[in-house]
C-alpha cells in the first residue's frame, strides 16, 4: 500500500509524455511475462560469419600491457581480497568480509538475513524491505565487482584457481537467475553494471581457456538477454538521471564486446547515442553532474569514461564535445577536492562505482591519475601524487602519462565560481603548507528533473576544510531503503550548516526520492580576492510559509586574518522561530561551550566560533540509540549504511522582520 501511495504521488510529478511510456512499458512487461510463462523467451542470435563452436574472439581486449610493471605493492592487497571472495566473502556497505554462504545465495540481503523473492519481476516489489529486504544490499554482490578482483588476480599471478573462481560463480549466477525471475532482473541499472563486470572479467581470464564450451554459450546468452531486456527499458522522463548512463554504458559496452552478437550493432548504435545525448543534458558547462549529488559525480565519470575507452579500443571514438564535457566533470571534481582530505558529500551518495579496478572510486588521486593520461590540465597534475592501480589497468602501454612537476605557485588554493551549477569555492593558501582553508559553498538548485531524486535540502549550505581537514561537513546519506526515518532525517536542512525556519526544510519531500516544492536559490554577490573574498546568496524556500521569509546569507574569508565571517538576513513582515546548524567534523576534539561561543583542536590549530549572542547555543552528540527509527542530529555518515557520532551546533531564538545573525570563525 505504501509504495503504491508512493508511485500515485510519482505520477503527479510526470510528464504526459513520460506518463506514456510508463504505459507502454507496463504493456511490454506483460506480454515479456506471457512469454517467461510459456517459455517463449527468444535466445541469442550471431552474425553470419561467427561460429560458436569457433575460439572466442572479442572485438577488443580491455588491457594491453606488461603485467610485469605491475607495481608490487598493490599485489598482496589484491591477492588477498582475491583469497576471501573465493571463500564467498565480500566487503561492501557496513558488512566487511561477510559471507554470503556456500554456495553464494544471491537472493538475500545480508546484512538483515533475509530472502528476498524469487517471484516473477512483475510480482517483486523491491521497496519492501519486510518482503524483500534492502535492494541494495541484494544488488551489490549481483553486480559482480569481485569476478574483476578475481580476474586482476589471475592476470597478475597466473594461479588458475583465480580464473576458476569467476567460472564458478558466474556458473551459480546463471543456475540461480533465470531470466525474468528475482531481483535480479528487476531494475535495468543493474544488468548494465553487470554487464561491465562481465565483459572485464571475462576478458581478462580469457587466455586460461575457461571461457569457452557450454560456458561461453550460457554467458553470452545471457549477455543478449541483458542487452535486449536493458535496451527496451532506457529510462526516460524523471528517472532519466544516472541510472540512464549506467544502463547505456553496460548496452554500449557489452554489445562492442560480443560484437559477434546479431543485435550489436543496434544496440551499440542506439546505446552510444544515449551517451552523447546524456553527457551534455546531465552536465552542466562547469562539469558537475545536474543530480547536484557529489558522490554520482565520480560514478558516472566512470561510467562515461570506460565507454568512451571502450569506443576508442574498437576505434569507433566518441565526439569531441563528449570528451570535452568529460573533461570539465574531472576538472570539477578535482577543484572541489583541492581544499581537503575529503572529498565533500553533498547531495546523495551510495557508494557506486562501474568496475573496481584497485583504488576507492572516490579516490581523488586515482581520478586526477586518470584524467591526468587523457587531459593536459594542470588541476590534475597538481593533485597527482603517485601512480594508481587503476589507470595501470586501463592505460598501461596505451596512453603515456602526461605528469609533470610543475611550478611552486600553480599548487596555490585559489577562489573559484562554477557559475551553472550555483557552487563557489572560497579558498586561500598553498596545498604545500600550513595555511590552507577551503570554503564550499551551495547557492544551487536542489536537483536534477521535476523529482530532484538525489537532491538535499541544504540551499545555502557550506563545508569548510583547514590545512586539508575537515572542519565543518555536510552530514552524508547513510541509507536509502531500510530505515525510511534516516532517510528522511539526513536530507533535511537540519542535517546542513544552513538556517531552518518554523523548523520546516526549505524544500517539500514527498518521498524517499522525490521533492514536491523546490527551494529557487540565486547567487547576489561573488568577489573573490587572493586572501579568499566574499559571497552572497539566497533561497525562496520560505516564502510558502503563512508569514513568507527570504533568507540571505553572506560569507566573508580573510585567509590572513583566519577568520570567516558569516552573515545570515532574515527578511519577513512577520514573526518566526529559526535554527541555525553547524555540523562539526569526527576530527574536532576538545570542544568546549561557554556562553555563546564554541572552541576546539582541529589537529594543530585552535579554533574558536563565536556564534550569535541574540540566539541560545547548544551542542548534541550522537548516542547510539536502541530505537534506530528514531534519528537524531550529531552524526555523520561517510558511506553507505555507515555513520558515527559527532557534535552539531544548534543556535536557536525567534526573529520579527528584517533581522541579521553574524557568526565568526577564528583560527
Amino acid at each position: 500500500m505504501q509504495s503504491a501511495f508512493w508511485y500515485i504521488k510519482r505520477l503527479n510529478t510526470m510528464s504526459y509524455k513520460e506518463i506514456i511510456w510508463r504505459l507502454r512499458l507496463l504493456a511490454k512487461a506483460l506480454l515479456e511475462r506471457l512469454r517467461v510463462q510459456f517459455k517463449q523467451i527468444p535466445e541469442a542470435q550471431f552474425q553470419a560469419d561467427y561460429n560458436p563452436d569457433a575460439e572466442f574472439k572479442p572485438a577488443f581486449k580491455v588491457f594491453v600491457g606488461d603485467i610485469k610493471e605491475f607495481n608490487a605493492i598493490w599485489r598482496a592487497p589484491l591477492l588477498y581480497k582475491a583469497d576471501y571472495i573465493i571463500d564467498h566473502r565480500l566487503s561492501f556497505f557496513d558488512l566487511q568480509e561477510h559471507h554470503l554462504e556456500s554456495p553464494v545465495n544471491w537472493h538475500k540481503d545480508h546484512a538483515a538475513g533475509r530472502p528476498t523473492s524469487r517471484k516473477h519481476i512483475m510480482a517483486v516489489n523491491y521497496r519492501d524491505i519486510a518482503v524483500n529486504g534492502d535492494c541494495k544490499l541484494v544488488w551489490e554482490p549481483n553486480r559482480h565487482h569481485q569476478f574483476v578482483v578475481l580476474a586482476r588476480a589471475y592476470k597478475i599471478s597466473g594461479q588458475l584457481k583465480y580464473a576458476q573462481a569467476v567460472r564458478d560463480q558466474l556458473s551459480s549466477w546463471l543456475d540461480n537467475n533465470p531470466y525474468g525471475y528475482g531481483m535480479n532482473w528487476c531494475n535495468p541499472l543493474e544488468l548494465g553494471i553487470r554487464l561491465i563486470n562481465w565483459v572485464w572479467a571475462i576478458d581478462l581470464i580469457q587466455d586460461s581457456g575457461l571461457f569457452s564450451g557450454q560456458f561461453k554459450r550460457r554467458v553470452l546468452n545471457n549477455v543478449f538477454l541483458h542487452c535486449r531486456d536493458i535496451s527496451a527499458k532506457f529510462s526516460q522522463g524523471s528517472s532519466a538521471n544516472n541510472h540512464l548512463v549506467g544502463e547505456a554504458a553496460g548496452v554500449y559496452i557489452a554489445s562492442s564486446y560480443f560484437s559477434m552478437l546479431k543485435d550489436a550493432p543496434a544496440w551499440r548504435i542506439k546505446s552510444k547515442a544515449v551517451l552523447e545525448a546524456e553527457i551534455q543534458a546531465q552536465t552542466f558547462a562547469d562539469g558537475c553532474s545536474r543530480e547536484h549529488g557529489f558522490g554520482y559525480q565520480f560514478f558516472v565519470f566512470q561510467l562515461y569514461l570506460i565507454s568512451s575507452l571502450a569506443g576508442q579500443w574498437r576505434q569507433e571514438n566518441f565526439s569531441s564535445a563528449y570528451h570535452n564535457t568529460l573533461n570539465k566533470i574531472a576538472e570539477f571534481i578535482a577543484r572541489v577536492a583541492q581544499g581537503g582530505e575529503n572529498y565533500p558529500m553533498l547531495g546523495d551518495q551510495d557508494d557506486g562505482y562501474a568496475l573496481d579496478l584497485g583504488d576507492h572510486v572516490h579516490n581523488i588521486n586515482t581520478l586526477c591519475d586518470i584524467a591526468s593520461h587523457l587531459y593536459d590540465k594542470q588541476i590534475f597534475t597538481t593533485g597527482c601524487q603517485q601512480p594508481s592501480e587503476t589507470a595501470f589497468w586501463l592505460f598501461n602501454q596505451r596512453n603515456a602519462h602526461r605528469q609533470k612537476m610543475l611550478p611552486e605557485q600553480t599548487k596555490n588554493l585559489i577562489s573559484h565560481q562554477f557559475n551553472e551549477s550555483g557552487y563557489s569555492l572560497l579558498q586561500a593558501g598553498k596545498q604545500t603548507e600550513q595555511d590552507q582553508v577551503s570554503i564550499l559553498f551551495d547557492c544551487s538548485e536542489l536537483g536534477y528533473t521535476s523529482i530532484a531524486a538525489h537532491g538535499h535540502a541544504d540551499a545555502l549550505s557550506f563545508v569548510m576544510r583547514i590545512n586539508g581537514k575537515d572542519l565543518l561537513i555536510d552530514s552524508g546519506t547513510y541509507d536509502y531503503y531500510s530505515f525510511p526515518q534516516w532517510r528522511s532525517h539526513f536530507r533535511k536542512t537540519r542535517a546542513h550548516n544552513t538556517l531552518e525556519i518554523d523548523g520546516q526544510d526549505q524544500s517539500v519531500m514527498t518521498g524517499p526520492f522525490m521533492w514536491e516544492q523546490h527551494a529557487q536559490a540565486s547567487c547576489l554577490l561573488w568577489k573573490p580576492n587572493s586572501c579568499g573574498g566574499k559571497v552572497t546568496g539566497q533561497h525562496n524556500g520560505y516564502q510558502r510559509l503563512p508569514s513568507p521569509a527570504i533568507h540571505q546569507r553572506s560569507l566573508e574569508l580573510n585567509s590572513q586574518k583566519k577568520q570567516l565571517q558569516i552573515t545570515d538576513k532574515i527578511y519577513t513582515q512577520g514573526q518566526h522561530d529559526i535554527a541555525i546548524y553547524f555540523h562539526l567534523s569526527e576530527y574536532c576534539n576538545d570542544i568546549t561551550i561557554n556562553g555563546h561561543i564554541c572552541t576546539l583542536t582541529l589537529a594543530e590549530e585552535n579554533i574558536t566560533i563565536c556564534l550569535p549572542e541574540n540566539l541560545q547555543l547548544s551542542a548534541v552528540t550522537g548516542k547510539n540509540e536502541e530505537d534506530v527509527h528514531k534519528p537524531s542530529l550529531g552524526w555523520i555518515s561517510r558511506g553507505y549504511h555507515q555513520k558515527e557520532p559527532i557534535t552539531t551546533l544548534i543556535v536557536k531564538g525567534s526573529t520579527t522582520g528584517e533581522q541579521q545573525f553574524k557568526t565568526i570563525i577564528n583560527w
